[in-house]
């Protein structure tokens, strides 16, 4: 069964928000980056400026429930550059809301994951899956494929290349059954309790799980 999507809206960004805020509870380069007394509020302000930059450089779309969300930068700009992130204004304001030591934390995160996104993709264009989350309570039912499925054909990438990451192992499977391959792994951090991040690509195909 298919799903249907629409792009989501600065006026959804509110409820969108709170479900990735529930879905990535234990996401682990979040708990990783956000600690302390602020952790939660640290969290939910990571997740609000990731789907305001995928709404403002990318494209963001949810399924009809509102259960779940898929956040893509386009094969023009796959990666977030330094440029677009002061635009944003996302800089100064992480230095604010997670002083020195969070910074360079996500700091961290964003250098190792973009040279594992290089290493894995090379020169060739591609869409990078940011984020897809599904809500606990839909969890189970099939609504991760089919909001892949779903927000590929609306961008018309049915069969182009795209990347991902993730510090989930568990989700590895998930990903590979649909196509994805494994290209590498990295720490997204020198400490100890860095996450491991690992990147996978699924390469342009006539055919394959979303014909």
């Amino acid at each position: 069964m298919s799903a249907s999507v629409r792009r989501l809206e600065p006026a959804d960004l509110g409820w969108a928000t709170a479900l990735l805020v529930a879905a990535c509870a234990e996401l682990p380069v979040l708990r990783y980056c956000c600690t302390g007394p602020a952790a939660a509020a640290q969290r939910a302000w990571v997740l609000r400026q990731l789907l305001r930059f995928g709404l403002r450089f990318g494209r963001v779309y949810t399924n009809a429930e509102g259960s779940a969300l898929a956040v893509w930068l386009s094969t023009k700009q796959p990666t977030a550059t330094l440029y677009q992130l002061v635009r944003a204004g996302l800089l100064p304001a992480a230095l604010w809301h997670f002083g020195w030591a969070g910074f360079q934390r996500l700091r961290s995160v964003r250098t190792t994951a973009a040279a594992l996104q290089r290493q894995s993709t090379g020169l060739v264009e591609h869409y990078h899956l940011v984020a897809l989350v599904v809500a606990p309570a839909y969890r189970g039912r099939g609504v991760g494929r089919r909001m892949l499925q779903a927000a590929l054909a609306a961008m018309q990438a049915t069969h182009a290349p795209c990347y991902l990451d993730t510090q989930q192992p568990e989700q590895l499977i998930f990903f590979q059954r649909l196509g994805f391959q494994l290209t590498g792994h990295c720490q997204l951090g020198p400490e100890a309790n860095a996450p491991v991040n690992w990147g996978l690509v699924r390469p342009s195909t006539p055919d394959g799980p979303f014909h």
